[in-house]
């Protein structure tokens, strides 16, 4: 983390030291995100607001003295809870899935079974904490005011997309019996527990690979010495796109038939769940 500090404060400093004109600044960003997941289905529940933290390299491109583009790259870890079980909302299914250790096994749909595996360890899913690493890159169109004593002052809307670099998932539930001969799952214990780290064999981590979002901020940039700029903002990010994959490549959601004791599966689908984010951001200039 140290290194990769010094090498986005050194280019912070080469760049800005080439741009005389001021029209192009770069430098270093970083701060805390809040996240909240908006439920459109009635079989998950948002559990809690979830919290997150962003570093990076921020840069400003002024067509003139009050209109540029904004940009940058940065690298967010977040988390968030999501209920799949409820002892008290009957409402969501029952949801399933077979493991090996900390791997997630892949649910086939066509053929009724999880995916290559014929051992019997599977997990009734109840609450998951996702832990995601994502690379996010902001394009804003920025309108900022002249200098106003040391301040100048500014606004910015545009889009903030994600991309999934990594994701792990701490979950709390049952232990269950998977049958491989007819891909049935059992709930075997009375007793929860957590299973963590565990990640899905599949590329869709049960996240989206992309997430996108509207954005508004506003912010100040302080002139404290020379051409460098302190500076701090904050913004409302509007999620259009979901953030949990639409249907799971992993998670099986079990129910019952109009026969008793029957039941059909099928992998769980939860359609688009977007997340909407706040983000309050400091860093320097150059």
């Amino acid at each position: 983390m140290k290194k990769l500090l010094s090498l986005v404060l050194i280019a912070g400093i080469g760049f800005g030291a080439n741009a005389q004109d001021k029209k192009f600044q770069v430098g270093l960003v970083l701060g805390p995100t809040f996240n909240w997941t908006k439920i459109q289905t009635t079989k998950i529940e948002r559990n809690g607001i979830g919290n997150g933290f962003t570093i990076g390299v921020g840069g400003n491109y002024m067509f003139n003295d009050n209109i540029g583009l904004a940009s940058g790259i940065q690298f967010d870890l977040e988390s968030f809870k999501i209920n799949y079980g409820s002892a008290t909302n009957l409402a969501l299914p029952d949801v399933y899935y077979a493991y090996t250790d900390t791997d997630i096994q892949r649910y086939d749909e066509k053929d009724g079974k999880v995916k290559d595996f014929t051992d019997t360890t599977a997990f009734n899913l109840y609450e998951r904490k996702y832990r995601a690493k994502y690379v996010t890159i902001p394009l804003f169109l920025k309108f900022q005011t002249n200098m106003i004593g040391q301040f100048k002052y500014y606004g910015k809307f545009g889009m903030r997309t994600s991309i999934l670099a990594g994701a792990r998932a701490d979950d709390t539930g049952y232990d269950a019996f998977y049958n491989s001969t007819d891909g049935s799952f059992t709930q075997t214990s009375l007793s929860p527990r957590v299973q963590e780290n565990m990640k899905p064999v599949s590329l869709k981590k049960d996240l989206a690979l992309i997430r996108t979002g509207i954005g508004i901020y506003g912010g100040a940039e302080w002139n404290f010495t020379g051409s460098t700029f302190l500076y701090g903002e904050l913004g409302f990010n509007y999620g259009i796109t979901p953030s949990i994959s639409q249907t799971s490549a992993t998670l099986v959601e079990k129910t019952e038939t109009g026969t008793a004791g029957v039941y059909d599966y099928k992998s769980l689908d939860i359609k688009n769940n977007p997340q909407h984010i706040i983000e309050f951001k400091i860093g320097l200039l150059f």
